[in-house]
Order: structure tokens, then C-alpha cells, then sequence
């Protein structure tokens, strides 16, 4: 009985020590960092595309369009940004900007919404969604060229650091799952299998998980798991709205949005961080008229850290003294 209660007692102090780690080094990462976050934001009353510093300062509007601009990507060197617009007529299309927001290009064209760009790991290429008569995702070069279509029925692409699978959300076996898939369209593997409702798959940058978002008790939630199926956890559990994870490029943060009620007569959501565990979170786009979702994260200035030690030690703690 004594060597539990020391057990427990030693149990508390390492949740603790694990808890003010994370704290301190996101704390510590965020006050070093040059890098940006790029997102979406309805705060004007359409749809436009903005940046931000990695601590929520120097808030700037890229796009300043009339039109509905929407889900921004960074390629993988940080000088261009691809995004959704429908600037150039009723379909949205696939345009490419500077990181200042200035020389934007349309990419894509023809019939179907496009959606969701995701460039290659090597910046070569943009996988990205069609809605059309048959949902499917198509590959091409970043310049819009040589474009193939790649699985029918899947929305929502992700590209694997490795550049050789790319995760996608499809209905086809009856609920929104997740899949991956080869990047010449072999090997299609099912991810999830619980039928719920699942979106906005975001690799990992080591390839070993997958976050997505998911609705669970009538709200939508952070999870990870594996690109095999297995671990899957639950990150966030706020009775709010949680969306569009994506991660930084050491892998230890994911930035996600929050939609949590509605103010003024119009939905209210704001821009987070949390640790790649879910320990700690942080705030990064505030106000009463904020309107902030789909958030990217720059692949530079971002500060690197190496791996904690302290869910290894979380883990270890537990199992000795359950």
C-alpha cells in the first residue's frame, strides 16, 4: 500500500514535470521563431488569406480580393503559397502566390470545384481534390501541367514525407474514412474503420502519423494514428469545434482551428497550438470578430527542437505504478 501511494505521488510529479517541459519548450519555440502561419480568415466578411507570425503577432491580409480565397498551403522551400479562389469565375481553381502575396497564378482550370492543394515534398508537383460528377484527386506539376487524375472518390490529400503515399478521405465503403495510397495509385490501404466521420488528413513530418479531425460526441476533434491503422488517440476533447490540423516541420506542434459558438449573429473561430501530444495548448489569433481556420504552418524559421524525453518518462511512470 505505502510503495503505491509513493508510486503515486512519484506519478503526479512526473505528469508535472512533463506538463511544465512541453510548456517551456513551446513557450521558449514560439519566442525564438521568425517562422509565419498562413490561414484563412472570414473576420472582413469574405473569405481571405492571411499570415501571422508563429506567436499570433504582425497580422497581414495576402490576398485583399473580392473573390472567396481559401485554403492555403506552403511549398516545401516557403516562398510560394498555394490556395483556393474563385476569382477567375464561378469554379474555384488552384492559384499560386508569392509568400508576400503578390504574382498570383491560376494553375488549374475546366469543370469541378478544386480544392484542398497539397504540394510534393520536393515542390515539384501539387496533388489536390476535384468535386465534379465523381470526387477524385488529381496530381500535376506546380505550374499546372501534366495533370492526372489519381483515385476516384477521395477528397482532402495529403502528401507523405516521403513523397511516395498520399493520404485522402473517401466515403466508399460507407462513412468518411481515411486512406492512403502509392503515389502512381497502387497499393490503396484503409486507414480508419469505425464509420464516423473523418477529414483534413495531415502527415506527419516523420511519417508515422496521421492527424485528421473527427466528429465524437457531437463535436469534431483532433486524432492521430498510424498510417498501418494502429494507436489512434485523441488529442483535444473542448466541447468545441476542432479543425484542419496540420503540423510544424519538427513534428513536435500541430496547428488546428477552433470554431466555438456564435458571436454577433456569425460563427467565431481562432487559430491554436498544442503540443503533437495534446499536453499543452496555445492561442494565436484572438478578437471578437476573429473568423480563423485552416491554418499552415511555414517550413521556415521555424525553431527545431529535438525529440522530449518526457513521454518516454510519462509512459515508463505509468506502467510501473498503475
Amino acid at each position: 500500500m505505502r510503495f503505491k501511494l509513493i508510486g503515486r505521488c512519484l506519478l503526479f510529479a512526473g505528469l508535472c514535470v512533463c506538463l511544465t517541459s512541453e510548456e517551456l519548450w513551446l513557450k521558449n519555440a514560439l519566442a525564438s521563431n521568425t517562422g509565419r502561419v498562413v490561414f484563412t480568415s472570414r473576420r472582413d466578411g469574405n473569405n481571405e488569406i492571411y499570415v501571422m507570425d508563429a506567436d499570433g503577432g504582425n497580422q497581414e491580409n495576402l490576398t485583399n480580393h473580392p473573390a472567396y480565397d481559401s485554403q492555403p498551403d506552403w511549398s516545401p522551400d516557403g516562398r510560394k503559397i498555394a490556395f483556393v479562389s474563385s476569382r477567375d469565375g464561378a469554379a474555384s481553381q488552384i492559384h499560386v502566390m508569392d509568400a508576400d502575396g503578390k504574382n498570383v497564378i491560376r494553375v488549374t482550370d475546366g469543370p469541378g470545384q478544386k480544392g484542398a492543394p497539397d504540394w510534393s515534398p520536393d515542390g515539384g508537383k501539387i496533388v489536390f481534390d476535384v468535386d465534379d460528377v465523381v470526387d477524385h484527386i488529381a496530381v500535376m506539376s506546380a505550374d499546372g501541367r501534366n495533370r492526372k487524375k489519381l483515385v476516384d472518390q477521395a477528397l482532402y490529400p495529403s502528401w507523405s514525407p516521403d513523397g511516395k503515399r498520399i493520404a485522402f478521405v473517401s466515403p466508399r465503403d460507407g462513412g468518411a474514412e481515411i486512406f492512403v495510397i502509392g503515389v502512381g495509385g497502387q497499393g490503396r490501404k484503409r486507414v480508419t474503420q469505425d464509420l464516423v466521420g473523418k477529414w483534413s488528413p495531415s502527415f506527419s513530418p516523420d511519417g508515422r502519423r496521421i492527424a485528421y479531425m473527427a466528429e465524437h460526441n457531437g463535436f469534431f476533434q483532433i486524432f492521430v494514428v498510424g498510417p498501418d491503422g494502429r494507436n489512434p488517440e485523441k488529442l483535444t476533447h473542448n466541447e468545441e469545434h476542432h479543425w484542419d490540423p496540420t503540423w510544424s516541420p519538427d513534428g513536435r506542434t500541430i496547428a488546428y482551428g477552433i470554431w466555438d459558438g456564435i458571436l454577433e449573429g456569425k460563427l467565431h473561430g481562432t487559430i491554436h497550438l498544442m503540443t503533437s501530444d495534446g499536453i499543452y495548448l496555445r492561442q494565436l489569433s484572438h478578437g471578437r470578430h476573429a473568423r480563423d481556420y485552416q491554418p499552415d504552418i511555414s517550413p521556415l524559421g521555424w525553431a527545431v527542437s529535438p525529440a522530449s524525453k518526457t513521454a518516454a518518462i510519462w509512459g515508463r511512470l505509468k506502467i510501473l505504478f498503475e
